[in-house]
């Protein structure tokens, strides 16, 4: 059995790409959220505005964006997945930034379930457009908890290596 041993500058490089996959990620996200959810409601209350008409599309408005904070923060956990691998990608991997970064990314995963729990999908819509179910998103969470665990071991590692640096 051979194991093979990355270096940083592949781990850099992989990261970079992974840093540019999660940028579009987000950007194709953001549209797909205001196009699939929130661009129907926003167009009513923008023409309703003034008549008696108006007082309901911005319920519905309302209604939308509180069904739609589960999606917002998956989003919220792309954009910081992003901003991890483009901390790996500027060579801080193993730091306590890093740690950091992936406790947020854990973080928002969790807030996503718990969000998606309360308040659930937007009217079906958002189902449609991430393809997501109960099943998926207590996994979600899982892995958001998990990630978040590996976050703070990356904390620690980072400090007992920043120790170790200090003694040598």
């Amino acid at each position: 059995m051979t194991t093979t041993v990355s270096t940083t500058q592949e781990v850099q490089r992989d990261s970079a790409t992974l840093k540019r996959l999660f940028g579009w990620l987000f950007g194709i996200g953001a549209f797909l959220i205001f196009s699939e959810i929130a661009y129907m409601p926003l167009k009513a209350v923008f023409l309703t505005v003034g008549t008696d008409a108006g007082r309901g599309a911005v319920d519905d408005l309302a209604e939308t964006i509180l069904a739609a904070l589960p999606a917002l923060a998956l989003l919220g956990a792309v954009w910081q997945a992003r901003r991890v691998f483009s901390g790996f990608a500027g060579g801080e991997i193993l730091s306590a930034e890093a740690g950091k970064a992936l406790t947020r990314l854990g973080d928002w995963l969790v807030a996503s379930t718990v969000l998606s729990i309360f308040f659930g999908p937007a009217g079906g819509r958002a189902d449609i457009v991430f393809g997501q179910s109960l099943s998926t998103t207590i996994m979600l969470g899982c892995v958001g908890l998990a990630i978040r665990l590996i976050g703070r071991v990356v904390e620690m590692a980072a400090a007992i290596k920043s120790d170790h640096d200090q003694i040598v």
